[in-house]
């Protein structure tokens, strides 16, 4: 009920939202490193992905996280750099830093750094995503 709640929202954002406005949809995808001993394949470019909608420096969206659904908030300093958040169904928060690259037209390659803030060690890790903007 919560996820038909939270498509609800967004779509009712999108109808209501003037055509003039800078406000754009991302979707990104977070690339998964493969177990140990298998191959890259598809699965690893779309266990992560996610629909965010932004307006002005503010995104906001869903992104999938397997079988479950994350929450993700992001802020722009700038075209390039930004910071983002996720919040698991768990209610676990991690945060993170990221650079985006484009690469062609709307297509941005964006490696980001996630830190985990619910776990006791402090080490973080690289992520690599692939976000189309329209």
């Amino acid at each position: 009920m919560k996820n038909i709640f939270i498509v609800f929202i967004f779509s009712l954002i999108a109808c209501v939202t003037p055509k003039e406005c800078c406000a754009q949809f991302m979707v990104t995808s977070m690339i998964s490193s493969p177990a140990d001993g298998e191959d890259m394949s598809l699965d690893n470019l779309t266990d992560n992905i996610g629909v965010m909608y932004s307006m002005e420096k503010i995104s906001a969206g869903i992104m999938m996280d397997g079988e479950d659904y994350n929450l993700v908030a992001r802020y722009a300093f700038g075209d390039r750099l930004f910071a983002y958040g996720l919040m698991t169904e768990e209610e676990e928060i991690s945060l993170g830093v990221g650079y985006a690259l484009n690469v062609w037209n709307e297509l941005y390659i964006e490696p980001s750094y996630l830190l985990d803030m619910e776990s006791e060690d402090s080490e973080g890790e690289l992520k690599l995503s692939l976000t189309y903007k329209f």
